[in-house]
């Protein structure tokens, strides 16, 4: 199976080419595309200005955690006896707290001063109506879904694919957020690079994969652990990456050739609703 919007590494680790161009039916202009990419570099730029240096980040996580492993003891140990016991201790939780705050205290400072002097929302609202135009020119309806869709980097041994991550990714898989919507003879997934079309007849399973998996982002408005996605039972770390079990592959055959669209377990009922199809258990344990 050839996993669509994926990247196959198995010989040639450096290749960037992402699956599934022969299903592209629309794509933007690179004129476009180019004046869009640029822009949010800007404002990842004015994001990253506006945090404290790395370094400074990881002094106040620590102080953070420190303190708070300290107060949990001291609390359940009585702080009289705490003090007896470990004076020392106790005040260097107390130092860690205070540090945290006022690191808490400048980060908040610094953000909100970069962002307004280098005009954040300004930039933001540029990025959205870029977006719009993007849309409007690939033609995506604008009652289309918004769901996530599976990304990752892989090697392949006979049929089996073995994801894999980059040096500093956190996660293997990256959920990229695309827009879902159906015609009367197929279904389409639209990036902010083209759109890819499947005809209906060509989807043949939706097959369930009881793995549990994590990815780097929160893409919905709504907290992961609360609301319409509390039933799936998330987790997230301290990274703030997102972990759920299972996810899911939309199975497609073009011209003998087995493919596969990932997607998390959250988005099941929207494509389950478009496809007129139900999830059924794996085919096997090699996806």
């Amino acid at each position: 199976m050839k996993p669509i919007f994926c990247v196959d590494i198995t010989s040639d680790k450096s290749n960037e080419t992402v699956n599934g161009a022969e299903f592209i039916t629309r794509s933007v202009t690179k004129q476009k595309l180019e004046n869009y990419e640029t822009k949010v570099e800007n404002l990842e730029q004015t994001i990253e200005k506006s945090r404290l240096p790395l370094w400074l980040r990881i002094v106040k996580y620590l102080c953070g955690i420190l303190s708070l492993m300290i107060l949990a003891a001291t609390i359940r140990a009585g702080f009289d006896t705490a003090m007896r016991n470990a004076p020392f201790l106790v005040l260097s939780g107390f130092f860690c707290g205070i540090l945290w705050l006022v690191l808490q205290f400048a980060a908040k400072k610094k953000e909100k001063k970069v962002l307004a002097e280098d005009h954040a929302e300004q930039q933001s609202d540029e990025i959205e109506v870029d977006t719009n135009a993007i849309r409007e020119e690939l033609e995506v309806p604008q009652d289309a879904l918004d769901v996530d869709v599976l990304l990752f980097r892989y090697k392949t041994k006979g049929e089996k694919i073995t994801p894999h991550a980059q040096a500093l990714q956190t996660t293997v898989y990256i959920n990229l957020p695309v827009k879902l919507y159906a015609t009367d003879e197929e279904i389409h997934l639209a990036d902010l690079e083209a759109v890819y079309s499947f005809k209906k007849s060509e989807l043949k399973a939706i097959t369930t994969v009881n793995k549990r998996i994590g990815v780097p982002n929160w893409n919905k408005e709504e907290d992961p652990r609360r609301g319409e996605y509390k039933p799936y039972k998330m987790g997230v770390n301290n990274m703030g990456d997102i972990f759920f079990k299972p996810y899911y592959i939309l199975e497609i055959e073009r011209d003998g050739q087995q493919y596969g669209i990932y997607f998390p377990c959250y988005e099941l009922k929207f494509f389950e609703s478009l496809t007129g199809m139900t999830a059924t258990p794996p085919a096997n344990s090699k996806k």
